[in-house]
């Protein structure tokens, strides 16, 4: 559910990704370079980064977050996907570290498929000039 005290929360957050050639924090809306490169290596353009922790920002325990994450690891990799684990990370720090996974060559429709599987209210997508956006699960 889009409100805009999520929005802002989503926005206020760093998207670490553990990218082939190092990590990265990504930020909506500001280009990065290191994943630019990394998509080019892998010759994809789409991507997307998914999570499967506190559905409906309601929070789960650790444990139940981390059992979630495998099971959408899980699918990506029925799915024929490779990923780069990674973490979002809440500027203020008033919300736990979700683990996420950015997945290069996911269509942003197949990954709101998926968030939606989840409970989640959005993802963070982009192409291979490497701007984050926030796209919203309708």
């Amino acid at each position: 559910m889009k409100t805009l005290a999520l929005e802002a929360a989503y926005r206020a957050t760093a998207y670490c990704v553990d990218l082939p050639a190092g990590g990265v924090c990504l930020r909506i809306g500001e280009a990065s370079p290191a994943l630019v490169a990394a998509l080019a290596a892998c010759g994809v353009g789409d991507w997307a980064i998914v999570c499967a922790a506190n559905p409906g920002a309601q929070a789960l325990s650790e444990a139940e977050n981390a059992r979630r994450f495998g099971e959408l690891y899980d699918c990506l990799t029925a799915a024929g996907y490779d990923g780069w684990l990674g973490v979002n990370l809440a500027d203020a720090g008033d919300w736990p570290p979700e683990p996420s996974v950015c997945v290069p060559g996911l269509a942003r429709d197949e990954a709101l498929r998926l968030a939606a599987r989840f409970g989640q209210n959005a993802i963070v997508a982009g192409d291979a000039r490497g701007v984050p956006a926030l796209v919203w699960v309708e």
